[in-house]
């Protein structure tokens, strides 16, 4: 076997893709109807003022929405959500960090995701988010050019900040705020299939991989993860399927060690101590080797709920006061 095609067979663990992301697809054969994670925080908030959202044109004209959270503070929060949903569910965040003088806080919806435009659940090429992510920080800097930017993401949109931390397409980034972060599906941190709400085409995987390895990049966008959406949650909007190229794009490097090492600025992780995903009390161990993080566990906290919980708002004022 040549040692390319060694190296994307190694990366055909991603299969599994058992991140659970933001968000709101789960398994029903796994947890009933209602999926396996709990929602009653997310039920609980008051979307009446939701801001309405701009638009970011990215670098292939594609139209990102990003909602705008202002605050005289010269520290700007790019917030970027997990798999499958949008980025509503950091309005209360939003709110907290501006209204408290903060920070100004820009929530993405990813390309193919919410408002925003491109393909549901698929990118043109590997690395497209990144690049997305780089064309909103250089508005966010043309907007605020005094401004401190950090980079917060929840469960696989913490897998991206790792990303493009690693990959180096996002520079001058200030501090990171990881909440249940993906590290990769055979991590310590990461439970037994994640509670079984994804299911992924080996089969396929191993193709594209093996077939990428070799250099030929066609195929990428085929169908390789499905989400099982409960009845109860399946509403318009949500992204029910991931491409090969969409998956590789939004995790973490295979090596995620190298990807977290691409972290030299201060970083803040959070994970709740009812994380139904992740076993929050194993990221300090797993991280630390790493990268120099505060990590915090906070009681009685759920993966969805983490993102609503004051709690976590609290957290991240407390950090963002200490960046230097």
């Amino acid at each position: 076997m040549s040692p390319r095609v060694a190296t994307a067979l190694g990366v055909v663990s991603l299969a599994s893709f058992l991140y659970a992301g933001a968000s709101y697809a789960q398994s029903p054969a796994a947890a009933g109807d209602h999926g396996v994670y709990d929602r009653s925080e997310l039920r609980k908030v008051d979307y009446s003022n939701l801001p309405a959202p701009r638009t970011v044109t990215a670098r292939d004209g594609t139209p990102l929405a990003v909602r705008v959270y202002e605050s005289p503070a010269r520290v700007v929060v790019v917030a970027i959500h997990g798999s499958a949903g949008d980025g509503r569910y950091y309005h209360p965040m939003g709110r907290s960090l501006s209204g408290r003088g903060k920070a100004s806080v820009y929530v993405i919806d990813l390309r193919g995701h919410g408002e925003s435009g491109g393909r549901r659940g698929d990118v043109d090429y590997i690395g497209q988010l990144e690049d997305d992510l780089a064309d909103v920080v250089a508005v966010v800097r043309r907007e605020h050019p005094a401004a401190r930017v950090v980079l917060l993401g929840h469960s696989a949109g913490a897998g991206l900040a790792l990303r493009a931390a690693g990959g180096g397409r996002v520079p001058g980034v200030a501090g990171y705020v990881l909440l249940a972060p993906y590290l990769g599906h055979d991590a310590p941190t990461t439970r037994p299939d994640s509670g079984g709400w994804a299911t992924a085409d080996m089969a396929k995987i191993v193709e594209i991989a093996t077939q990428s390895a070799m250099g030929d990049a066609s195929g990428q966008g085929a169908i390789v993860v499905r989400f099982n959406m409960p009845p109860s949650e399946a509403v318009p909007g949500y992204v029910l399927a991931y491409s090969y190229r969409m998956i590789m794009s939004y995790n973490p490097r295979r090596d995620v060690a190298s990807d977290l090492g691409g972290i030299r600025q201060p970083l803040l992780v959070l994970a709740g101590d009812r994380d139904e995903s992740f076993y929050a009390e194993r990221y300090a161990s797993t991280i630390g080797p790493h990268a120099r993080a505060t990590v915090t566990v906070l009681p009685d906290v759920t993966h969805l709920g983490l993102v609503v919980n004051r709690r976590t708002a609290e957290e991240i004022e407390a950090w963002l006061d200490t960046l230097p």
